[in-house]
């Protein structure tokens, strides 16, 4: 590589800092580490050009150049890294856990120090020796969608939480979901610490009934979160599908609050109230077209 095209590269980090020029003591080595660092970088080998402005930090956390150019290492990996990445959370999707750890170790080799990397094999590792893979079972069902939040990339450990909770309501004799259960805890105490479940509810009915004077609060999207989470484990909950629809008119999505009433409709058509709710949503279309529609 050129100088030229070597100098545009570091432009890309951003402009050095203060701090970056006015290196510590040890100075000398941290500038081979750079020297190193942009080397490797060169070369294509981005893994260990991370390790190196790695080592940079180490010897001072406050180099922004070597974090930033940790970022672009990173961008360049995560292309060579797709088809792997998509193949391990298809495999985490479908509850092949043992099959994903070792699909992980080869997204690990792109990129030994990646925390999402990381983080989620002590995550599969805990989740692969409690269960390898999922059994067919609607605990299971339950169970799978709370590992995949617990593994995702975007992830949501109060709903990992639940799920698994709600796992171990439906199957007590299985000990795997106690054992995710107790490891989700020990990551997160926090979880436990902020429950609010009473020990004899069912985890879904608490949320339900969280939701419900949610509505009578007027915190309308909490119910909606609650409720979508409810009906991501249990999709024809009468009650959920009910309760959603009415955050949903407050909210005034009436194509979200028709959807969700005609599918309770649909499960239960003795209901009584349901055939009331969807007539008052079109009389409210009804006067909302009228009132579009111009003078004479």
């Amino acid at each position: 590589m050129s100088i030229s095209a070597l100098l545009a590269l570091m432009l890309l980090a951003g402009p050095a800092r203060a701090e970056d020029q006015a290196q510590p003591a040890g100075s000398v080595e941290v500038k081979e580490y750079y020297d190193k660092a942009f080397t490797y970088y060169v070369d294509g080998d981005y893994p260990k050009a991370i390790e190196y402005w790695n080592m940079v930090l180490r010897a001072d956390p406050k180099q922004t150049t070597a974090k930033n150019m940790i970022e672009e290492a990173r961008g360049k990996m995560a292309g060579s890294a797709v088809e792997i990445k998509g193949s391990f959370m298809r495999l985490v999707n479908r509850g092949q856990y043992s099959d994903a750890l070792i699909k992980l170790e080869e997204l690990l080799a792109t990129d030994p120090t990646n925390p999402y990397y990381t983080r989620t094999q002590a995550r599969l590792r805990a989740v692969s020796a409690a269960a390898p893979a999922r059994r067919a079972s609607a605990a299971w069902n339950a169970a799978a969608e709370g590992i995949s939040a617990w593994l995702g990339e975007e992830e949501d450990l109060p709903f990992a939480y639940d799920a698994l909770r709600y796992a171990s309501e439906l199957a007590p004799a299985d000990k795997a979901f106690p054992r995710l259960v107790a490891e989700l805890e020990k990551e997160s105490p926090q979880l436990r610490l902020n429950d609010t479940k009473p020990a004899n509810i069912p985890i879904l009915e608490h949320k339900k009934e969280l939701a419900l004077h949610q509505i009578y609060d007027s915190k309308f999207y909490l119910a909606v979160k609650e409720l979508e989470e409810v009906l991501r484990l249990e999709p024809d909950d009468i009650t959920s599908l009910k309760r959603i629809g009415s955050a949903y008119l407050q909210l005034k999505d009436y194509r979200r609050a028709r959807a969700a009433w005609q599918k309770a409709l649909k499960l239960s058509p003795e209901d009584e109230q349901l055939p009331e709710y969807l007539k008052a949503l079109d009389s409210m279309r009804e006067e909302k077209e009228t009132k579009g529609q111009p003078k004479r």
